[in-house]
């Protein structure tokens, strides 16, 4: 190495997923494919499934207040970036007035149902915004990459004078994580999610499903997983297979049935995901006794409060206010599309 050059691969994985934090999920993805290193270290992972938002919600509008939709899930510090997309239109004639826009807002403010026009979000930020709805139906991306801790809100306005409307559909939501080079987080969390072994997602414009919000069994579930990785690094110090326990044997036999590999790393990702389980339904019980509450003030072009968790991802200063994509409809072709695919997540052609 010559005198003053910087080797960027030769810094600590923690930085070197801050500095990807930086870039959009295209520009970040094409720099894991530079080479093998990279790729190993940033495991840029499309997560699924993807998380349905709502199905189709149509608003009539008599003013320019904006108007609280839903919280927008941040699944745990992993994230690199999220992409809300639907299809949307407005009443296809006369003025268009309908926008949507994300706001960030820090742990301990309570995200207004409603802002009046004119006045601001308290306490809050906007992170992405679309344009002005179309007359014809178009694709909508609001892209963005979460801060630490921060809640996101998805707001939507109408607009004031008759006859104004807004429609979206087939809103669901997209997440890019920084997996380990054996995606055993996205595997894993796939996995458990098919199996039931998570909590169901909840789709804010349709009836809420009655769940159980026990904690019982997935505290367990970790316990149990602490206990079978403790052994396995005591098997690695032994030398040998020490005897299990029968929880700990069920859980070998799980994790074989469903190919889930059986090694510390898995272990801790599986640990990770039943642990922002836990926190998703502690999150969904808090709302719950929130919109079951005497004095709740809601609103009736508000969509029902969406109980997902808000965990943020790796902190980024000063980010820059993030402009929506908007395609029309059936364009599948735009340059832009900024989420990778399974080709995308292949490895770079280089050998370092």
């Amino acid at each position: 190495m010559e005198k003053g050059e910087f080797q960027f691969l030769e810094l600590p994985l923690e930085l070197k997923r801050r500095v990807a934090s930086f870039l959009a999920t295209r520009d970040a993805v094409n720099m894991t494919r530079s080479c093998r290193t990279l790729h190993r270290n940033l495991a840029l992972t499309h997560l699924e499934p993807v998380r349905p938002v709502f199905t189709t919600y149509r608003r009539s509008g008599q003013d320019n207040n904006w108007y609280r939709a839903c919280r927008i899930p941040v699944l745990n510090k992993r994230v690199h970036s999220l992409r809300l997309e639907f299809f949307w239109r407005d009443q296809g004639w006369g003025n268009r007035k309908g926008e949507c826009r994300v706001v960030g807002f820090p742990p301990g403010v309570d995200p207004p149902v409603e802002v009046v026009e004119g006045s601001e979000f308290e306490g809050g930020h906007i992170v992405c915004m679309s344009a002005i709805a179309a007359h014809d139906e178009e694709r909508l991306r609001l892209t963005f990459s979460p801060m630490d801790d921060e809640v996101y809100i998805f707001y939507y306005k109408v607009g004031e004078g008759g006859g104004h409307e807004l429609v979206m559909r087939d809103g669901a939501l997209h997440t890019v994580i920084f997996d380990d080079e054996h995606r055993n987080f996205s595997n894993n969390y796939r996995i458990l999610f098919e199996e039931g072994v998570l909590c169901r997602l909840v789709v804010v414009d349709q009836p809420r499903a009655p769940e159980t919000t026990s904690l019982f069994f997935p505290r367990m579930l970790i316990s149990v997983s602490r206990a079978l990785r403790r052994q396995l690094q005591d098997d690695i110090k032994m030398n040998e297979d020490l005897p299990r326990t029968v929880a700990e044997e069920e859980l070998e036999a799980f994790l074989a049935e469903y190919s889930i590999p059986l090694n510390l790393g898995s272990l801790v990702a599986l640990e990770e995901i039943v642990n922002a389980d836990i926190e998703e339904r502690l999150v969904r019980k808090n709302e719950l006794q929130r919109e079951q509450a005497p004095n709740h003030v809601g609103g009736e072009q508000a969509f029902p409060p969406n109980p997902f968790i808000f965990d943020g991802a790796f902190h980024i200063d000063n980010l820059p206010l993030q402009e929506a994509m908007v395609f029309p409809d059936g364009d599948e072709d735009d340059p832009s599309e900024d989420y990778p695919d399974e080709e995308d997540m292949s490895e770079g052609e280089h050998d370092n």
